[in-house]
């Protein structure tokens, strides 16, 4: 098993379309806005139900790991490779209580930016911290920009 085949599957899963999953996500949340506004329904339900609602990109990006997987040789590389997944799990509740503070005006517009920025910064280095150890640890494991240098010059 190699870099090229697992590329063309991550590639093909990755191209599969999900509109009709997209357009009941934006419908969802319209309805969920609007419900909030004319006080239908409480922020915390709000909070619960786009939790509930998360779930099936968590789903996804599960089995785009899984892909991975079975492709990597290293024994700690395998045991590593759900840490991405886990970690946005288990860092979803903290997400929720951030935007119900911003919902409650337990903070203001403008920490909650602050916040978003430094979080999504965080993130970034986090990434790419994370496929460098990858990189390390198995030959096998293909990055996002490897990934996306194939798809533009349509080799994979």
């Amino acid at each position: 098993m190699d870099k090229r085949s697992q590329m063309r599957e991550l590639t093909a899963f990755d191209e599969a379309k999900h509109s009709t999953v997209a357009f009941i996500s934006a419908v969802f949340a319209g309805l969920m806005f609007f419900s909030l506004e004319y006080g239908w329904l409480s922020p915390v339900m709000v909070m619960f139900l786009g939790a509930v609602a998360s779930l099936p990109d968590f789903r996804k990006m599960w089995r785009r790991e899984n892909i991975k997987k079975q492709y990597l040789q290293s024994r700690e590389a395998r045991r590593l490779i759900h840490f991405n997944s886990l970690f946005g799990l288990i860092f979803l509740p903290l997400i929720l209580v951030w935007v119900y503070a911003l919902l409650t005006d337990l903070i203001s517009l403008q920490t909650f930016a602050l916040i978003g920025l430094v979080a999504y910064l965080i993130a970034i280095v986090e990434q790419r911290l994370y496929e460098r150890h990858m990189v390390n640890l198995d030959n096998n494991y293909v990055t996002e920009a490897e990934l996306r240098e194939e798809r533009k010059w349509g080799s994979a």
